[in-house]
């Protein structure tokens, strides 16, 4: 390609030399004919200059085609020199982004389900030419990517229930991502990431969704509830409990200390040494009978 070029640069120059010194060569010509000779020979080679150049665009690789065949060298970003008659195809090689909306698929238990997709990815510089020799017309992500980005998911979302493609989701996507890598590593294309967004479902599978966590929810309640229950009752056997050992320990105490006479001197200490006002007949006078 360089040679072509410099032989098309010395070719444009050769010939302006040629018609500048036949300009000065004829002196009975008049001097604005030898100005336009000149003013010739610098057009024909600045446009002999401009017709080689071009320039790749940032983030893109170029693809030179002569008469149609794909040369084999690639052009990176920035100004080169070309074969006139070549043309230059630019391939983006950046971070793109292919989206696939309302991708179908059905379950391993048979429910349809629908999603979104969104995969971020690149072309792979070192399979530029490949790739354009494949798609002259530089649609792959209608021709190849978004074909794949449904075949994948349908795949995958066979492996899963449709309770666990929601359960599961980091799984299933990171199934995706290794399905994707793998499908489209042939043709060029470098996987980034994917996300799925927009889970749907059936209106039977969503209302069935529904009725199964609000019983959940129910039993669980009713699991607290119960639990509270409980609680409280252990609370009371406990107090119960507590008390009749208090109870016994009492009466273990009164017996060892002797008893009614025991009873009778804690009574006396806690007297507070006024008789009754009002006592019915037969009504034993208190503490009367502790000289016996």
């Amino acid at each position: 390609m360089a040679q072509i070029v410099f032989i098309i640069f010395l070719a444009c120059l050769a010939a302006a030399l040629s018609a500048i010194g036949s300009a000065h060569l004829r002196k009975d010509r008049q001097p604005q004919y030898r100005y336009s000779i000149v003013s010739f020979a610098v057009i024909a080679v600045s446009g002999g200059l401009l017709s080689c150049f071009t320039q790749v665009s940032q983030s893109h690789v170029g693809i030179v085609t002569t008469f149609g065949h794909v040369e084999e060298d690639t052009l990176g970003e920035g100004p080169h020199l070309v074969n006139p008659v070549s043309r230059v195809h630019e391939v983006f090689i950046g971070l793109d982004v292919a989206k696939v909306q309302s991708a179908q698929a059905a379950s391993k238990d048979l429910q349809s389900v629908h999603t979104d997709l969104t995969m971020n990815y690149r072309v792979d510089p070192a399979k530029v030419r490949a790739l354009y020799s494949m798609a002259p017309s530089l649609e792959y992500e209608a021709s190849y990517v978004q074909p794949a980005m449904f075949e994948v998911f349908k795949s995958v979302a066979a492996r899963y229930t449709a309770e666990e493609l929601v359960t599961k989701r980091q799984q299933v996507s990171s199934d995706i991502l290794a399905g994707l890598v793998t499908k489209l590593k042939g043709y060029g294309f470098l996987i980034q990431d994917i996300n799925i967004t927009n889970f749907k479902f059936s209106a039977a599978f969503d209302q069935a969704i529904e009725a199964k966590v609000t019983a959940s929810q129910r039993a669980e309640q009713a699991e607290r509830e119960l639990a509270r229950v409980k609680f409280e009752a252990d609370q009371q056997i406990a107090k119960a409990r507590g008390e009749a050992e208090s109870i016994a320990i009492q009466a273990q105490a009164v017996k060892t200390n002797g008893g009614a006479e025991y009873l009778q001197l804690q009574a006396i200490n806690k007297w507070d040494g006024r008789m009754p006002t009002y006592m019915g007949t037969g009504t034993p006078m208190p503490f009367l009978n502790v000289s016996k």
